[in-house]
């Protein structure tokens, strides 16, 4: 038996190294996006780790620190290019592939793990979204899968067992995301269900307490920092058009995903409850049935409750937001697609099983794989490499009396400036019309590009720059070339 385990995680481990090397395939293929140039600038060589922690205490970034403490090392250590930077974020996705299996092993036995593992490693959402961004989703995703393999051996155990791990599987969720917070407090309130129930002991609820605490002094260092709203977000109030979309999001666009996981759902609720109703039900044997469905379901009914009632000028029902929950998401999958296999053929074969497993992945790979190169190919918005290089080329342009401004915050003014130098070779001046005193700095050159990114010009700079001369204009890059010592034509 022990033999058959070491095989079967062997098989797991293959399955995700296979996923990270697909994903280095195609790393870098799409450029970083505004967001990820911003992270950069919060970890960039000029900040020391002291100033990257003030930074997010501040709410300079609306998630909480740990990525960006790991990237900060990693970055100091490898090579500027898209596929060095992006590794990190593909190892963290493979390895939550992993646990993800393992946890369906846990819970459902070998069958159960290489089917979450399989519906895991064939998500375009899960590729594109974690391991193609220079964010924490994809430690997000890990810390959620990490949880939920803790969870799963100690609901085997019968919540004897495992408490230390579930605290540092907390404790990392916690400190990835903020929405972590609400995972480990629906989680929470299930197991206090338990308890009320007399099916756990009141001892199983320290861990979340002790995790709880060692989170709670950054919330206070927060708290105490911030200076932006905690309260006040950009994304608008869902409808329930939003929710139809975040089923889609989390199950790639694949009806076969959503079918599953309803049937996942559903099926763990019927057998909740019939084990309930005659009281066969015990915690060691049946608590995932209703610890899952009942993450997958609180959790974005807590967020989406949130963001229309309670407080719809700060709605954050964002679709990446509910990365935590994929882990979850891919075992119920896999339970409704072992329950619709089981009820099928009536009794387990092997080889119809694997062949099932070799369908799923051949068409999932073929579906999601269309979706994921569609969106690897599709063109940003607006290309900060491209903008970048196009001044780069410019002949004056490390020229002592010329200076880029760029309409971004200072903290994507700071990763420009690494694009500069990382793919480039330049260090031209570069300040953000956001930047201190930026009028009186700029008002010292004699020529200016100006370089609108996603931010728009504020009132004040588009009054600036009326006051002299627009030399050209480069639409497709986004660029405008000022001389800062000639007067504007009448």
């Amino acid at each position: 038996m022990e033999k058959k385990d070491k095989f079967c995680s062997f098989v797991y481990a293959v399955i995700a190294a296979l996923v990270f090397v697909g994903m280095l395939a195609y790393s870098g293929v799409q450029e970083f996006w505004y967001d990820e140039v911003y992270q950069l600038g919060l970890v960039g060589p000029d900040k020391g780790i002291g100033e990257v922690l003030r930074s997010y205490m501040q709410l300079k970034d609306y998630t909480p620190p740990l990525y960006a403490i790991i990237v900060w090392i990693w970055r100091a250590v490898i090579p500027f290019s898209f596929p060095w930077l992006l590794l990190i974020s593909e190892g963290f996705t493979a390895a939550g592939i992993f646990f993800t299996a393992l946890a369906g092993k846990e819970l459902g036995g070998k069958k159960l793990g290489l089917l979450a593992e399989i519906l895991s490693a064939s998500s375009a959402v899960l590729v594109l979204h974690a391991g193609y961004e220079f964010r924490s989703y994809s430690l997000y995703f890990l810390s959620a899968a990490l949880l939920a393999y803790a969870m799963a051996k100690r609901i085997r155990s019968s919540g004897k067992k495992g408490n230390a791990f579930l605290v540092i599987s907390l404790l990392l969720l916690l400190y990835s995301h903020y929405y972590g917070c609400v995972i480990a407090g629906m989680l929470f309130l299930l197991e206090l269900v338990f308890v009320i129930a007399k099916k756990q002991s009141l001892k199983s609820i320290y861990p979340y307490l002790a995790a709880g605490g060692g989170f709670a002094p950054w919330l206070l260092l927060v708290f105490i920092n911030h200076t932006r709203s905690i309260t006040e977000f950009w994304i608008q109030p869902p409808d329930l058009n939003a929710l139809f979309d975040f089923l889609r999001f989390m199950c790639s666009e694949s009806e076969f995903q959503l079918w599953t996981l309803c049937l996942g759902i559903a099926g763990c609720f019927v057998c909740f409850l019939t084990r309930c109703r005659f009281g066969r039900f015990t915690f060691e044997e049946d608590a995932e049935k209703l610890f899952l469905p009942g993450l997958v379901i609180s959790v974005p009914a807590i967020m989406y409750l949130y963001s229309t009632v309670i407080n719809p000028s700060g709605g954050i029902f964002y679709n990446r937001y509910f990365i935590g929950l994929l882990p979850f998401c891919y075992l119920m999958m896999a339970q409704g697609v072992l329950w619709g296999w089981q009820l099928a053929v009536g009794r387990e074969r092997n080889r119809e099983f694997t062949a099932l497993c070799v369908g799923i992945a051949l068409v999932l790979a073929v579906q999601n794989g269309t979706l994921l190169l569609e969106e690897l190919h599709q063109e940003q918005k607006i290309s900060y490499r491209g903008s970048v290089g196009a001044l780069a080329e410019k002949s004056d342009i490390m020229e002592e009396g010329v200076v880029v401004v760029t309409t971004d915050n200072s903290y994507v003014r700071a990763g420009i400036e690494m694009y500069f130098e990382g793919f480039y070779g330049t260090r031209p001046q570069v300040i953000s019309q956001h930047d201190n005193n930026f009028q009186e700095i700029v008002k010292h050159y004699k020529k200016a590009y100006l370089f609108i990114g996603k931010q728009p010009l504020v009132e004040e700079t588009r009054k600036l720059f009326t006051e002299y001369h627009m030399v050209s204009r480069d639409k497709k890059h986004r660029i405008r070339e000022y001389a800062m010592e000639q007067e504007k034509d009448e």
